[in-house]
């Protein structure tokens, strides 16, 4: 991975306890900066959280349930309130469903939109001010391949990832000329957790998706938050408002 360096600087990852969030959280921490880590899953933030000090971060965990207004906020408060200030945001939190049209569930459906969507409002709402108090900074929404393209029987899942980069573009233009750049990472199939043990249970779906990808892989964590790296770093200072496909040629095809 490229070096960056954001010493003195401070990361929000919401949805850091695992996958692409714990891979972005590392990588930032790796690059000198605080570490805050939101999650859910407060078992796993506190062990991400562990892992991440024992290698020398300075690492901060809240639990956070990004459908919470009042969690969101905290989240961010804590942050500021321990590090003394945010540049950085990862918006990485995620639910997915699978289920043809005429069998989806409205509780399903509710649900991801809330997580996947809403959250992701929610914690844009709560870390740009945060970023303005401080003279400005970058945000990372993580949407999907599938914000960009559409897929059958995964209808909220491509509606929430379509919502993010809808809403990346328009924050973007709210901000930028206040200091604030706002990205989203359209993600390719990619080497998480969840996706691995989704893999267990459906191989041919999952290889079969694979297959669509022109490099033939799926995309470690690590080559994410490479990219989110990137878009937070000054060598993307002219970058907002951009899906960035990271994706190994899916789109393109």
């Amino acid at each position: 991975m490229i070096r960056f360096d954001f010493a003195g600087r401070v990361a929000l990852v919401v949805g850091g306890s695992s996958g692409i969030g714990l891979a972005s959280a590392r990588a930032f921490a790796r690059a000198g900066a605080g570490v805050a880590i939101a999650s859910r899953g407060e078992a796993a933030g506190r062990e991400a959280c562990a892992t991440l000090r024992a290698e020398g971060a300075r690492v901060l965990f809240v639990p956070t349930d990004v459908r919470d207004e009042a969690a969101v906020s905290r989240a961010v408060e804590e942050t500021v309130k321990h590090f003394g200030r945010l540049d950085f945001a990862v918006n990485c939190a995620g639910g997915a469903d699978m289920a043809p049209l005429d069998a989806t569930d409205q509780a399903v459906w509710d649900d991801v939109m809330a997580v996947n969507a809403r959250g992701v409002w929610l914690a844009m709402r709560h870390e740009i001010p945060a970023m303005v108090a401080t003279g400005g900074g970058a945000i990372v929404n993580i949407s999907s391949i599938f914000g960009m393209a559409g897929r059958p029987a995964q209808h909220a899942y491509v509606a929430s990832k379509h919502a993010v980069v809808g809403m990346t573009r328009s924050v973007a233009l709210e901000y930028a000329t206040r200091g604030i750049r706002v990205n989203a990472i359209c993600a390719g199939v990619t080497g998480t957790p969840s996706v691995r043990h989704f893999e267990t249970l459906a191989p041919e779906l999952v290889q079969g998706l694979v297959a669509q990808h022109p490099m033939s892989r799926m995309a470690t964590e690590e080559e994410i938050a490479g990219a989110v790296l990137w878009l937070c770093s000054e060598g993307a200072g002219y970058v907002t408002g951009t899906p960035l496909p990271v994706d190994g040629g899916f789109l393109a095809a």
